[in-house]
């Protein structure tokens, strides 16, 4: 999903005040079930970004525009609203309200850091911490946000790596599972990978009260060429995690896995054939509490696991297929061809997708509870 980069003029002029929203009303959704998802217009030449709210049938309840390329949407755990990120290196994140998806205007990222696009609410709603690289220190961090304040800035927590990507509460709130995917970036060479032969991937979990690191894990030497980079969590306490291949080996890796609570890391393994189709990288990650699925855009393939055992379950093809997220009856994906899909573990290829003209959905998926 490597699309057009917004202009600067056009990034200045989004931030000048509120945002235009398309919106049907309320009642289109039925009471059903919504997900979130950051997109691109199909305009390839000068395409349009935003955020945008879809129920289970694909059907669009609004599409809100945004300043520029987002990645990634967290829903508040019990008001009616939602934040999404800007794509990293990211200088802002917006407010949307659920019920018509109106905007408010960016919140932008202090002079010296920059989001990374990923983020989540603290477990009672009063916090929001937001991925960020604090650039002068060469260092991951957590913005620390005041939602009850107008989403104000109160702080930073230390995430104890290098290139932070994803967030998951742990042990209810009281901890915070960061991805950190161990490569270094600068906002003046944007999304260039400036230590490859010297990257340094962990899992950190961090207290969420002061940022002491609580533990901090690594691959396997072996592996030590995967960036852990997306996380989903399970009610066990494990974690879910997905990888991407960033200094190739030529060795065929496995790419999604699970840190259990005793603070263990392992891959799942999948048969070779099959590993090959994923082109060493895993985009996006979901649980349902009994499986993991793990997509990739590259390799227009969804794999799905089990995640008490790690067990292979077998794969969808979905090109271009990235956005997950778990449904009550397996999960839903999402293509940058504009393609949402029902997606069962049991029965991979079983589901059609449906196509929403217009639209080319970014890489994640986020359910509204």
């Amino acid at each position: 999903m490597n699309w057009t980069a917004i202009d600067r003029r056009r990034l200045l002029a989004g931030f000048g005040g509120l945002l235009a929203v398309a919106a049907l009303p309320r009642g289109v959704r039925g009471g059903g079930p919504l997900y979130l998802s950051a997109y691109a217009t199909a305009d390839a030449g000068s395409p349009g970004y935003g955020v945008a709210a879809l129920g289970a049938d694909g059907s669009v309840v609004f599409a809100t525009p945004l300043p520029g390329r987002a990645h990634a949407v967290v829903a508040h755990p019990t008001r009616g609203e939602a934040v999404v990120f800007g794509r990293r290196p990211g200088r802002w994140f917006v407010r949307i309200r659920l019920d018509d998806g109106a905007a408010d205007a960016p919140v932008a990222a202090p002079d010296d850091r920059r989001f990374a696009g990923h983020g989540a609410f603290s477990a009672d709603g009063r916090l929001l911490y937001v991925v960020e690289d604090d650039v002068p220190g060469e260092t991951g961090a957590l913005g620390v946000y005041d939602v009850t304040d107008g989403y104000r800035r109160v702080g930073a927590l230390p995430t104890h790596g290098l290139g932070p990507h994803d967030v998951v509460l742990l042990d209810g709130g009281r901890a915070l599972a960061v991805a950190n995917g161990g490569v270094l970036t600068h906002p003046e060479t944007g999304r260039v990978k400036l230590n490859l032969d010297t990257m340094d991937s962990s899992f950190t979990v961090i207290a969420a009260a002061d940022g002491r690191l609580l533990s901090k894990t690594r691959l396997e030497p072996d592996n030590a060429n995967l960036g852990i980079r997306h996380l989903a969590g399970l009610p066990d306490g494990s974690v879910a995690f997905a990888v991407q291949d960033e200094r190739p080996t030529g060795d065929i890796q496995p790419l999604v896995g699970v840190r259990r609570p005793d603070g263990s890391l392992r891959l799942f393994d999948a048969p070779e054939e099959e590993l090959l189709r994923f082109e060493g990288y895993i985009g996006s990650v979901a649980s349902d509490g009994r499986t993991v699925a793990g997509s990739s855009p590259r390799g227009g393939v969804i794999g799905f696991w089990e995640a008490a055992t790690g067990r292979w379950l077998g794969a969808a093809p979905l090109p271009d297929g990235c956005g997950l997220a778990a449904t009550a009856g397996g999960y839903l994906a999402t293509s940058g061809f504009g393609a949402v899909a029902p997606l069962s573990p049991a029965a991979p290829d079983a589901a059609p997708a449906h196509a929403v003209a217009g639209f080319r959905w970014d890489n994640h998926l986020t359910p509204v509870a």
